[in-house]
């Protein structure tokens, strides 16, 4: 959607560079409850300014 809440057409490459990123364990802290990882889940939002990623909203 863009900043107007329109939904717009995305980069299909764009997308999947930020599928990838999302999805690399590296970029993620473990969660630990009563000292023993647990699953967990977030939903992300990117803002994106003139095809490029400004901001990442959990």
């Amino acid at each position: 959607m863009n900043l107007d809440l329109e939904e717009t057409e995305l980069d299909s490459n764009m997308v999947d560079s930020l599928f990838s990123f999302t999805a690399l364990s590296k970029n993620w802290k473990p969660l630990e409850f009563k000292e023993e990882p647990g699953n967990y889940y977030m939903y992300l939002s990117y803002r994106i300014e003139n095809g490029k990623v400004v901001e990442i909203i959990p």
